[in-house]
């Protein structure tokens, strides 16, 4: 199949990028020609530059051409302001998704977000919190989801006879990731800072898992089913039980500082201010500090399982000590 795939040069997509070679899939990547493609030098690709934080429809039209199918990785996890994220991740989804439909492209899978369902809710019969079903109302909470969220309707009114399909992955992790590589640094000093009593949970993935449910989902004619969850086998976590993870892959123990939500949304105020002076990516912004305070995050692979037969294969504690190698190797901690 020949794929056009955005967003090679980052985490996730470097990984998707990496499986669908191993695939058998004829590649054309859609990059700057600023973007580090450096790790993908033993696959074979096309490269367009056309950028998707102003995209220009004729030339995202021609870059589509004769491709059967795109996966849509590219995006903004974080920002220094909430028409940075529209743009990119509502705008540049927009454009991408209309110039695939009148290319001709038969699929378009779009990685989307947790963040566009929302925060998981308490059951109905007033117990546990419990995943909602992705074709759940959305119900986002942060600048970041309604970004996602736009992006998926954006989607799904481009295909007509486009097969559209969405996957929200929840927090994700893994080599090459930069998002949550503080956490590593810190604990390589043998702390960590947590919001409140570390009890609110999360879905994970790994990096290299997500990238083979791309690969699976892709592989799989279009079903009615368009939107599907995707975590690891062993979630969802207590954040209190990842930061074991992480002092099990140093091997030592970590002094957990609890830090109120206040103080890291002070944290994340302060990083996007200087992020906007520098015209720079802040570290962390207010929707990433949002998230983290609310009791749970959580996905349900069933849908997924059930269309593609795929199922996840790293285990936690395999996933952090990989992550931790792999940056170790890279000079980060």
């Amino acid at each position: 199949m020949r794929v056009l795939l955005t967003g090679a040069s980052g985490f996730v997509g470097h990984h998707t990028a990496l499986a669908l070679a191993a695939a058998g899939q004829e590649l054309r990547l859609l990059a700057r020609a600023s973007s580090d493609l450096t790790g993908l030098s033993e696959v074979s690709y096309e490269r367009v530059d056309v950028p998707l934080d102003a995209p220009d429809l004729d030339a995202l039209t021609e870059a589509v051409r004769d491709m059967e199918a795109v996966v849509h990785v590219a995006g903004l996890t974080v920002a220094a302001s909430p028409g940075d994220l529209h743009r990119v991740n509502a705008a540049g989804t927009d454009a991408l998704a209309t110039a695939a439909a009148e290319a001709g492209a038969s699929r378009f899978l779009f990685v989307s977000s947790l963040s566009a369902q929302g925060p998981s809710r308490l059951a109905a019969d007033g117990g546990d919190y419990v995943p909602a079903h992705p074709d759940a109302p959305r119900r986002p909470i942060t600048d970041y989801g309604h970004s996602k969220a736009a992006g998926e309707e954006a989607a799904l009114a481009a295909g007509g006879t486009m097969a559209v399909q969405i996957l929200r992955p929840p927090v994700v992790y893994g080599p090459r990731d930069p998002g949550l590589l503080p956490f590593f640094q810190m604990a390589k000093r043998r702390y960590i800072t947590r919001i409140g009593n570390g009890r609110n949970r999360a879905s994970v993935i790994y990096g290299p898992d997500l990238a083979s449910a791309i690969v699976a989902l892709l592989g799989r004619p279009p079903g009615e089913v368009t939107t599907f969850h995707v975590s690891d086998a062993g979630g969802p976590y207590e954040w209190r039980t990842l930061i074991d993870a992480l002092a099990g892959a140093f091997g030592h123990r970590l002094f957990a500082i609890p830090v109120p939500g206040a103080g890291f949304a002070a944290l994340a105020r302060a990083s996007m201010l200087l992020a906007r002076l520098r015209g720079i990516r802040p570290l962390v912004d207010t929707s990433r500090v949002i998230e983290m305070r609310q009791a749970a995050w959580l996905s349900d692979n069933a849908a997924l399982t059930a269309a593609t037969g795929w199922t996840p294969s790293t285990p936690l504690d395999v996933g952090v000590a990989e992550t931790l190698r792999s940056y170790r190797e890279q000079g980060w901690v």
